[in-house]
């Protein structure tokens, strides 16, 4: 595979590099016992949600773009992930993480369509991501999210690319259906006994 491919499946492994030099507004401290606390964990919670099927999709491509026979190329994973974008998840999002989103989301269609030349999301984070993550007080969960997400998948060396993809798919669903979702406290990712996500890849 070519050096763009084994780039975006470092970044992916990861979770998103972080944003520089950002300086968002201070988070509220929101009681739960009120509304405003009760809306505000919901919408981290939706939020968890995406991010963490987002990373399942993101990491989709490294097994599917095998299957089809293709070669590697930047447009092969990024078509798949614009195939399976996690929409319904962000539809339960806040409006303005859903705005955001779908303007990443855009440039995407816009890089296959050759409009747009340099995209890095969602393998690296932007400031505007960043940004909001923040304001929700998920800034520091990212890279937790990727760990978990990688804890439930469980992949082993011998597991076939089809194996892999056919999992990732049904992790995905099953977090759409809510029988999984993920940990409000997930706490420090410990470290993986049976390596990364794509680690023979």
């Amino acid at each position: 595979m070519g050096k763009m491919v084994r780039f975006l499946i470092v970044l992916s492994l990861s979770g998103m590099a972080a944003a520089q030099d950002i300086a968002p507004p201070a988070v509220p401290d929101l009681n739960r016992d009120t509304e405003e606390g009760r809306v505000r964990e919901r919408n981290r919670k939706e939020i968890r949600s995406f991010l963490a099927q987002l990373c399942l999709v993101r990491n989709l491509p490294s097994f599917e773009v095998i299957i089809r026979g293709g070669n590697g190329l930047a447009t092969e994973f990024y078509q798949v992930i614009l195939e399976e974008f996690p929409e319904n998840a962000l539809k339960r999002c806040p409006a303005d993480f859903q705005e955001l989103v779908v303007v990443k989301k855009s440039k995407i269609q816009e890089f296959l369509d050759g409009l747009e030349k340099n995209i890095v999301w969602p393998y690296m984070a932007d400031e505007e991501v960043a940004a909001l993550l923040f304001k929700y007080g998920l800034k520091d969960e990212e890279e937790r999210i990727a760990r978990w997400v990688t804890s439930r998948l469980g992949f082993r060396k011998s597991d076939t690319p089809a194996f892999k993809a056919r999992r990732i798919r049904e992790l995905k669903e099953e977090m759409e259906a809510g029988k999984v979702v993920v940990p409000e406290n997930i706490g420090e990712a410990e470290e993986m006994e049976d390596g990364e996500v794509m680690e023979d890849v």
